[in-house]
């Protein structure tokens, strides 16, 4: 089964034409003259060409389970440096906004002992004239904002083609807890579920804000979620499946029967109470 389609990560970002690189680029005025730029303009061009051929080579190979979440796992990773991106570009400095949140609190407020992490996932709620990227880009910028103010620290995945999320969220109990209470209630978003909570004595996450998922030990919490979803998936499946072969001529287990051998009733006494 294809996990995901290459056409559709093409419509959601669609590679830029490098003669519109350097009039488009918000940080053009930091950019280096000379054989960057051009090195620069010369990966870009190169990764349109790849991404014309995933999309005509995922159409014709067939792939296994293994193959096909590492084909959906590096995509997604490259949906996310991009998403990541328009943030960088459209908010600010989520360096200095830290750096200068971590000096001014560090003189008011004693940091705790413990730190708490929670972990859930949900599903987008997408319009039918909007994307999924349209709809996650302005709930990262403000989360990157409002979450520095709060020191919450965290990451994010999105699924860009069915809105999946998966976000973890760090910080003080209190705080943490009284964010996620705001989130479980948001309307933008269904399916919201725990999937894990923890009292943890070192950060994960350094930086206060949120980001998508970036570092190998995001992806590797991503891909433990997809797998174990993945199995509780097959099991219902083959639950569903050995309930659907039974017969009518199968007889149904004996309640008593049950009863009787699990409290050491013999059948005798049984036959007797009956």
């Amino acid at each position: 089964q294809k996990f995901i389609s290459l056409n559709h990560i093409t419509q959601l970002f669609p590679p830029p034409c490098p003669r519109n690189l350097a009039r488009n680029n918000p940080f053009r005025g930091h950019r280096e003259p000379g054989s960057l730029h051009r090195m620069t303009d010369k990966l870009l061009s190169k990764t349109k060409k790849l991404v014309k051929y995933l999309s005509s080579a995922v159409q014709d190979t067939e792939c296994d389970e293994e193959a096909s979440l590492s084909i959906y796992i590096h995509l997604q990773k490259a949906a996310s440096v991009l998403m990541n991106q328009q943030i960088k570009h459209e908010t600010k400095s989520k360096e200095e906004d830290n750096k200068r949140m971590s000096n001014f609190s560090s003189g008011l407020i004693a940091p705790p002992q413990v730190w708490f992490r929670i972990t859930y996932s949900s599903t987008m709620v997408v319009p039918e004239n909007s994307n999924v990227v349209e709809q996650i880009i302005p709930i990262i910028n403000f989360a990157v904002v409002q979450n520095q103010k709060m020191r919450i620290g965290g990451m994010l995945f999105c699924d860009v083609v069915d809105g999946r999320v998966i976000q973890v969220l760090e910080g003080e109990r209190a705080t943490v807890q009284a964010l996620y209470t705001k989130i479980d209630k948001d309307k933008r978003h269904t399916n919201v579920q725990v999937l894990k909570e923890e009292t943890v004595r070192e950060r994960k996450y350094q930086s206060w804000g949120m980001q998508f998922a970036q570092s190998e030990e995001d992806w590797e919490t991503v891909v433990k979620i997809i797998r174990q979803e993945r199995q509780k998936g097959l099991a219902r499946d083959k639950a569903v499946t050995d309930l659907g072969t039974l017969s009518d001529d199968d007889e149904p287990v004996s309640a008593v029967q049950t009863l009787g051998s699990l409290s050491g009733c013999s059948e005798e006494k049984q036959k007797a109470l009956s």
